[in-house]
């Protein structure tokens, strides 16, 4: 996954509590010396008290903060864009995310089904004190591929996932000590089919995910992490945490339990007050298959709101 995304976006603000912002997207995949894909960008923001209300392109992929067996991080460059409708909060006890991405539409005798996602994601304080803070993370997310005015007679599906856990996280009161911080977070994840007639290889399943990071003062982090899952399977989630092949692998190969050990190398930094640098080196153990593998990612990315001019009239 080799290449470079633009977006860029004019927004006027009728009221402090209003944004109205439209532009273009731009992804360009190396490699490829003639395809590049270009999609327009339409959003209206309502804003206020730490309430959000986003109608167009949603504020998604990373931003919903789900884990990775729940929403595989690689959609952030194979499907970028998020559009629909979507509701925030970002109080100090909570901070929550709930939104429905309109993924496929279809109209009056298609030949394909259409598709949608709906998702929430939940952060509840119970203890900030200090450097220390406990949190309980809630989140669910809903596919549904069907339709009711096609001429697609392929079986509807409807697939469930939902994970519930506990989150620690602890900063250092000096910022010159080498531990910046340390977080641990644990989760109890299912997958359950949800559609009426079943045809899936698995029509429920379970796992446990636990995660341990320490973060040095030279913005570098080392985490370990453990996956177990049974008959376990996801819509929209990492491929390396199902019970079957992905779309990469071997077509018909199942693995009902998955039992994989986690290390990441990690590295992220602001350089020349501009650029985010983020570096990826996370190897991991599979004990079923006795097999030890690895992966990496490099990303550059650059995020600025300015204002270009002010309408408002002084009283």
């Amino acid at each position: 996954l080799f290449g470079a995304q633009l977006g860029t976006q004019l927004a006027f603000q009728p009221s402090p509590y209003v944004r109205i912002q439209a532009g273009a997207y731009f992804l360009k995949d190396y490699g490829n010396a003639t395809a590049m894909h270009v999609r327009p960008l339409l959003t209206c923001k309502i804003e206020k008290n730490g309430y959000s209300f986003l109608f167009g392109n949603l504020e998604g992929n990373f931003a919903h903060r789900l884990i990775e067996p729940l929403y595989n991080y690689e959609r952030y460059i194979t499907n970028p864009l998020e559009n629909g409708i979507q509701f925030k909060i970002n109080k100090d006890k909570i901070w929550s995310d709930t939104w429905m991405n309109w993924e496929v539409m279809q109209y009056l005798g298609s030949n394909y089904q259409e598709q949608f996602s709906a998702g929430h994601h939940s952060d509840i304080t119970i203890f900030h004190k200090n450097k220390s803070m406990f949190t309980l993370p809630f989140m669910f997310l809903f596919a549904h591929k069907g339709g009711q005015i096609d001429i697609d007679t392929t079986q509807l599906k409807t697939l469930f996932n939902a994970a519930i856990g506990f989150q620690y996280e602890y900063k250092a009161e000096n910022k010159t000590d080498f531990i910046k911080s340390f977080s641990t977070q644990n989760y109890f994840t299912i997958f359950k089919d949800l559609s009426l007639d079943k045809y899936l290889n698995f029509n429920k399943g379970s796992a446990f995910y636990f995660n341990a990071t320490l973060c040095s003062k030279y913005d570098i982090s080392a985490s370990a992490g453990y996956w177990s899952a049974h008959n376990f399977l996801s819509s929209r989630g990492g491929y390396l945490f199902q019970s079957e092949a992905s779309i990469y692998g071997k077509q018909g190969y199942l693995a009902p339990d998955r039992s994989l050990l986690f290390f990441r190398i990690l590295y992220a930094r602001k350089v020349f007050d501009a650029i985010n640098v983020n570096v990826r080196f996370e190897p991991y153990y599979d004990f079923i298959q006795q097999l030890f593998e690895y992966n990496y990612s490099v990303y550059f990315s650059y995020h600025h709101d300015f204002s270009l001019f002010n309408f408002a009239r002084k009283k």
